[in-house]
């Protein structure tokens, strides 16, 4: 959820649909490194992109200037973070042994395999590590991804 909080304005791409750069420049990420991910059409056509771009240089998900000064020890899109898990939690997913925001993670791999989508593909979406030298080999072309994306079921807001 990190990962997302702190992305800012010019991290996401308008080419090849939308694409959202995972940088260690606008924060921590899993790896370390940068990576780019396909945005799912659905997002694309509310217009996500051009509303993260709007925001250019700064963050997309909170508002420096409503902060307390924020800082290494507690950055600003970790408490956006402890925001949605509290509304998670608001919902109804009360289950202590789930920790809201870390369960997204499950939900991604739960609907991409009933997708169909395939297994390789699930974990370099999501950055998990290759199991196999073999896997290490070669690039992921973003219009594969971009197809496997498409794959996943539009979410549908009550």
């Amino acid at each position: 959820m990190g990962e997302i909080a702190q992305l800012r304005g010019c991290d996401f791409i308008q080419r090849e649909g939308g694409l959202i750069h995972i940088t260690p420049e606008a924060g921590s990420t899993k790896s370390g490194s940068a990576g780019l991910v396909p945005l799912h059409a659905d997002l694309i056509g509310q217009g996500v992109v051009e509303m993260a771009r709007a925001h250019g240089d700064g963050p997309v998900f909170y508002n420096r200037s409503l902060g307390r000064g924020g800082g290494a020890a507690n950055p600003y899109h970790k408490k956006v973070g402890e925001r949605l898990a509290r509304w998670v939690r608001d919902l109804g997913v009360d289950d202590p042994h789930l920790q809201p925001n870390h369960a997204w993670r499950h939900l991604f791999k739960t609907l991409a395999r009933r997708a169909g989508i395939d297994l390789e593909i699930r974990d370099v979406i999501q950055w998990h590590a290759p199991r196999s030298i073999g896997e290490q080999y070669g690039y992921w072309p973003i219009d594969v991804l971009a197809q496997a994306i498409e794959k996943m079921p539009r979410f549908g807001i009550h």
